[in-house]
């Protein structure tokens, strides 16, 4: 037997089929289903006068002074206020069926068009969303916040006709694309700075030096163009500072080009002449440091000493310029892009939509610019009279991407070479390389008989380590790995074997060395060795007849060596 726990329960109604149940209480109503678990609970602060079910599921009420309904997934809302309390005795479309105090039959037209939109959003029924959407007039907040707090902002885009608004759903979906749009009409320096924000974290440097660029952050923007290696626009930034007379601006973008003239003529212009001396005299000019310091002895001021150990610092030129946004990884397009709902991407006949890795919505396509576009040509550095820029938005967006461009689409990554090593041999040498330690003990289980598996832990991390190389391609990058292999001139990425790291010229080698101990009379150091060369035959890779001869020879002898040695000890 199932049980419910309610409170002062006067009236059970189920639905037509017996699935769902509302309990009605005097100031409550929960509703249960068949195995009397509870799915929601609302509470009100008038009387609760009478409900029914519809044919859809859903649980229409009346209040003293409304008609509301209730969504079996928690979701309730007002249908409608009364001018007198009502009795409904059935729900028939958008109609609903009363009695009033005088027992009188009263039919009710209601507008069911808000619960069912959120029931289809519920039940993911995308096809009866898109027509409610096209074909109804739903609006108001509620439905905008309901869309935004059940994660469709792209639906709620649709509903929304206040720029603002529009602005923070388009950036909650990460739709670059709109947001733009928003912020040119409302043009403020808030929704910029959070525009560049958003854009910063999707990679889209092109929207970013926009937002900079509307909002003055001379700073910001510097630092941009230096991490993005567009040493020009830096070039044309330092001439901006100047004719602002900015003298922190302009020496911290000479120092991002590692301009040593325009440092000193910034500390020089300040009055910092003892910095302006020290800053040619460290760095080879000779002839304006001569002149300065002949300035600081007529003043009468000390001349700084020169530290003889000092090293010319300059950053190094950027070896690949950033002239395009972040790749953009290929998702399936939604059912609201793909209906039409959600504004579509430029590649439309691509069947994918673009979003960074780290969203969780489908962006909009990245916004393409032409290099240089945003300051206009050569020598005509968009600034005013009062030295602040002047920007053009036909002059900084202008897309470049050609009609009909498809997609890019990054590949899957790919499983590394040791994953199919494993796979591709049964010799245990082959499964320690791969780092499969578990897959090898077994394997020197069932072919040697081994149980003890401590004293193989060292031969088993240095043939690992022996494995794989490690280098780096760019600076400042993360280090690369790469596997060499020994059948390298015929396998194929699948097909690979790890190169050999025990050979059994390299094991004759080290049996030499015991020999040598042997007369020298270190017993000790050559029984360490012995069982070391022991130990590393299983993981030898042979390809003859005379090699395993070899092998067994090489047990042999080390195994009488041992006895003898260990006899002496």
């Amino acid at each position: 037997m199932a049980h419910v726990k309610a409170n002062k329960v006067r009236y059970v109604i189920w639905s037509k089929n017996m699935e769902y149940g509302a309990l009605l209480s005097k100031h409550t109503i929960t509703l249960i289903n068949r195995k009397l678990e509870v799915l929601c609970s609302q509470q009100e602060s008038t009387r609760v006068k009478s409900g029914a079910w519809d044919e859809d599921g859903i649980f229409l009420y009346t209040t003293s002074n409304h008609i509301k309904y209730a969504l079996t997934a928690g979701d309730c809302g007002i249908v409608r206020t009364l001018d007198l309390p009502l009795y409904i005795l059935a729900v028939r479309g958008s109609i609903l069926y009363c009695l009033n105090r005088e027992a009188t039959p009263v039919e009710v037209p209601i507008d069911p068009t808000e619960y069912r939109f959120k029931l289809a959003l519920i039940n993911r029924r995308i096809d009866e969303v898109l027509n409610m959407v096209k074909s109804s007039t739903l609006v108001g907040q509620s439905i905008i916040s309901y869309l935004e707090k059940k994660g469709y902002p792209e639906i709620a885009l649709h509903f929304v006709k206040d720029e603002r608004t529009r602005f923070g759903l388009a950036l909650e979906c990460g739709n670059l694309d709109v947001a733009l749009e928003a912020a040119k009409i409302c043009d403020d320096k808030a929704i910029w700075e959070a525009l560049g924000e958003a854009a910063l974290i999707q990679g889209n440097h092109q929207v970013v030096e926009m937002a900079y660029q509307r909002t003055k952050n001379f700073e910001k923007l510097s630092f941009l163009y230096l991490v993005t290696g567009n040493s020009e626009k830096l070039s044309k930034m330092m001439k901006i500072a100047q004719m602002r007379n900015d003298a922190h601006g302009h020496y911290q973008t000479a120092l991002y080009l590692g301009d040593i003239e325009e440092r000193i003529k910034v500390l020089k212009g300040v009055g910092q002449t003892s910095l302006a001396y020290l800053t040619a005299a460290t760095h080879g000019h000779e002839e304006e440091a001569q002149l300065l310091r002949a300035e600081l002895e007529s003043k009468g001021q000390t001349i700084p000493p020169i530290d003889p150990n000092a090293k010319l610092l300059v950053p190094p030129p950027p070896i690949c310029k950033l002239e395009e946004n972040w790749p953009l990884l290929a998702t399936a397009r939604g059912p609201f892009e793909l209906l039409g709902l959600v504004p579509p991407s430029k590649a439309a006949g691509a069947g994918v939509s673009q979003k960074p890795a780290a969203a969780a919505f489908a962006v909009a396509d990245d916004l393409e610019m032409e290099e240089g576009a945003a300051w206009g040509e050569e020598g005509d550095y968009l600034v005013g009279e009062d030295g602040e820029i002047e920007v053009d938005d036909d002059d900084i967006l202008a897309g470049t991407a050609e009609e009909g461009e498809a997609d890019v689409v990054v590949p899957n990554r790919a499983q590394p070479p040791p994953s199919h090593w494993t796979a591709n041999s049964r010799l245990v040498a082959d499964h320690v390389a791969a780092g499969s330690f578990e897959s090898a003990l077994r394997l020197l289980h069932d072919q040697l008989g081994v149980v003890n598996k401590k004293p193989f832990k060292e031969v088993f991390m240095a043939t690992y380590a022996c494995s794989r190389v490690s280098f780096t391609a760019l600076p400042n990058t993360k280090v690369l790995f790469g596997y060499p292999l020994r059948n390298w001139q015929e396998a194929s990425v699948k097909t690979g074997l790890p190169a050999v790291a025990v050979t059994l010229a390299d094991l004759a080698a080290r049996l030499q060395g015991c020999y040598h101990m042997t007369t020298a009379g270190k017993f000790g150091d050559a029984i360490d060795k012995l069982r070391r060369i022991l130990l590393s035959v299983p993981l030898l890779v042979v390809n003859s007849k005379q090699e395993v001869a070899e092998a067994e020879q090489l047990i042999e002898i080390c195994r009488n060596y041992l006895v003898g040695l260990l006899m002496e000890t």
